[in-house]
């Protein structure tokens, strides 16, 4: 086990926690944007910026969320200079990118009681210097690019990137239509509300930069007719189910599934079902 001092506090770390994940367990906050727990760090939003320093590293500022705790190592996460420099932060944020109640939130948080600037930014996707501000709200974290790719599988998600060899630049998320299967989790990761899911009877929209990046059509519950997923998605989940356990799926919605096998738990399933799921 490892111990360190976290704003005064003597902790113990548990195994493969991060300093981020061990400080957050002790009730200390450290805001973030581009991390999440079933992901694991990635430092680019920077947010979780702390002073750290310790008989194994110099005193310096690092991000918390892939900073490994050591004995002896202290943690300061809310000095002066920490929330200048993560005021400073998301007021970059806030004058490139559309003004979300996420990023409001997080802005009040910061101390930051003036969002409404619509002065000059600098583009993230151009780079060039203009007037107002953008009209989406992406602030290009990776999450929904990493989620796809790492959790799902899909890799429908990327990067467009201008520029060459050493200057290329992030400018936007992009969708591979091909191997989107609609399961919306993308949507559901982002942290400021840039991927939206819209499902309209049969048809889901995955809307993205406000405009749709592609169209997929729902399968019906076989027991309610709602529509509810894409006939990709339960062919993803599927994939990964042991064969043994394919034939008691079928295309059954959330609500019924869960009144399903409630039911078979009182022993009150009728015969014909209570055959199937044997």
């Amino acid at each position: 086990m490892t111990t360190l001092t976290i704003d005064g506090q003597t902790l113990v770390a548990g195994p493969g926690q991060t300093v981020l994940e061990t400080a957050r367990a002790a009730g200390i906050a450290i805001p973030t944007l581009c991390y999440h727990h079933a992901l694991g760090p990635y430092g680019t939003c920077r947010l979780c910026i702390v002073e750290a320093g310790g008989p194994s590293l110099s005193h310096t500022i690092t991000t918390s969320c892939n900073l490994m705790p050591a004995d002896g190592l202290i943690v300061e996460t809310a000095t002066p200079r920490i929330q200048a420099l993560r005021k400073t932060i998301l007021e970059l944020m806030l004058s490139g990118t559309k003004k979300t109640p996420e990023l409001r939130c997080r802005a009040g948080a910061a101390g930051i009681t003036n969002s409404n600037n619509t002065g000059t930014h600098t583009s993230a996707r151009t780079g060039r210097i203009s007037a107002g501000t953008s009209t989406d709200p992406c602030i290009l974290c990776g999450l929904c690019i990493r989620v796809c790719r790492d959790t799902i599988k899909a890799n429908a998600l990327s990067f467009s990137v201008s520029g060459t060899g050493r200057h290329k630049v992030a400018e936007m998320v992009a969708m591979t239509k091909e191997r989107c299967i609609g399961c919306g989790t993308c949507a559901a990761v982002c942290p400021v509300g840039a991927i939206h899911l819209e499902d309209r009877g049969a048809l889901r929209r995955i809307v993205l930069y406000g405009k749709t990046a592609n169209k997929l059509p729902l399968v019906r519950c076989d027991l309610c007719s709602r529509p509810f997923t894409t006939e990709q998605f339960i062919l993803s989940v599927l994939s990964r189910v042991d064969h043994t356990l394919r034939a008691g799926i079928g295309h059954i919605c959330p609500d019924c599934g869960r009144g399903r096998f409630a039911t078979a738990l009182t022993g009150q399933f009728p015969p014909a079902d209570r055959q199937e799921i044997q």
